[in-house]
């Protein structure tokens, strides 16, 4: 596919509004490109407007490998802040604006490209599988979906084009997210003997869950992955200055490591506000809004080592290079960040979670490499762009790794 054809891609995916939603229109587009080129792909539905991709190609036995990005994309915010419009795809001195040009439509582009270009040499052995996913974004929705359906049983390696560039992650922590109501009984404050407080008995169970995690930090750590963080970021609660409240909650992150389990630290949690709900006559409740796993795979596997070989024949990928390229981009000088250690690019472990938290949760052997085009620092941020350089070199890249992985 040529460089014109493979900007048009991701133009168009950029065009498509996808903000915590409607991954449909993504979908479909995908599934027209990929018939186009003789790939028969499937729709799997999990709401309305929202459908996962799920295309194959197989030539004989070997290891089975997934391709996987997601389709979804975070608010642009204010969009009158933005030098050019979010949804524009605006290509100007060979870069291009908008919201998903780094997390993670470029990503996603490339790997179908790379895909259909290895569909067409058919100088593999093995299956290869491109999932495009719905909800990375809100809680892994769509990777959970197809991993409970089975859709990932048999494989045996996921490259993940998240925009992870200056290293390859095969290692990152799991994400807990919960809420905590409190519930009580409104009093006027010149009387308040007669209510219950709900925001000073949430307030006790925020001091009693954040004192236990603090112990837990101390208590538990990984080598790769360091300590498990836990942070409340929400708080609301009361109506009034002078009214006993009659409700409180709080919304928290946990951010986790293998050594001490999701599942372990919701119950711990629950054992905490059933407690104090009895020691107190308190009425406390725990909601899990997300739960990823962390993930830890071999940072030696036949995947990585496979990206790392690539990245030394395509100059332009090595973590140095791209520094600079990416400082010129947002006028900082980044190279002064850099040393000897990014003169080739390494396997790391990061706080962040991706999609393979739900793709390994079964099945924990997986070989794990996420590594795509982007520019981290503009992640989420207005005026999200990237250099099309890149995003066609990692074409090219991901081509060469796919080959090299699958090679007969």
């Amino acid at each position: 596919m040529n460089r014109e054809n493979a900007i048009n891609i991701l133009s168009d995916l950029i065009k498509i509004k996808t903000v915590n939603g409607n991954e449909l229109e993504v979908a479909n587009y995908l599934r027209d490109l990929l018939l186009k080129n003789g790939i028969q792909s499937k729709l799997v539905k999990f709401a309305e407007n929202r459908a996962n991709l799920i295309a194959e190609i197989e030539n004989g036995p070997g290891k089975t490998l997934v391709l996987s990005g997601h389709m979804d994309v975070v608010s642009p915010g204010d969009e009158s802040k933005w030098t050019f419009p979010p949804f524009e795809a605006h290509i100007e001195d060979d870069v291009i604006w908008g919201r998903g040009t780094s997390d993670m439509k470029s990503g996603l582009a490339a790997l179908t490209i790379a895909f259909i270009e290895t569909a067409k040499k058919k100088n593999f052995s093995g299956k290869i599988k491109l999932i495009a996913t719905v909800g990375e974004e809100i809680g892994e929705l769509g990777a959970e979906q197809l991993t409970d359906l089975g859709y990932v049983d048999d494989v045996d390696a996921i490259l993940i084009a998240e925009p992870c560039n200056l290293g390859v992650v095969y290692a990152h922590k799991g994400s807990l997210n919960y809420k905590v109501s409190s519930k009580g009984v409104a009093a006027h404050s010149s009387t308040p003997e007669i209510g219950k407080n709900a925001v000073e008995h949430l307030n006790r169970a925020m001091s009693e869950i954040s004192a236990y995690f603090e112990k837990k930090a101390e208590d538990f750590s990984n080598e790769k992955l360091g300590k498990m963080t836990h942070s409340i970021t929400v708080v609301k609660g009361g109506t009034q200055v002078n009214s006993i409240p009659d409700f409180a909650e709080f919304e928290a992150n946990v951010r986790t490591i293998p050594e001490f389990k999701n599942k372990q630290i919701i119950e711990e949690i629950q054992e905490i506000l059933a407690r104090l709900n009895k020691e107190k006559d308190f009425e406390l409740n725990m909601e899990v809004t997300a739960n990823q796993a962390p993930v830890q795979s071999d940072p030696n596997s036949k995947l990585i080592k496979a990206i790392v070989s690539v990245v030394k024949e395509i100059p332009d990928l090595l973590p140095m290079n791209l520094m600079k390229s990416m400082g010129e981009l947002i006028g900082k000088d980044l190279t002064t960040m850099s040393d000897a250690a990014f003169s080739e690019i390494k396997p790391v472990a990061v706080a962040g979670t991706t999609d393979a938290a739900q793709f390994m949760k079964n099945k924990s052997n997986i070989e794990l490499a996420v590594y795509g085009p982007g520019v981290p620092m503009l992640n989420h941020k207005i005026d999200e762009r990237l250099p099309l350089k890149q995003y066609t070199d990692f074409i090219e890249a991901y081509i060469r790794i796919i080959d090299k992985y699958m090679s007969v």
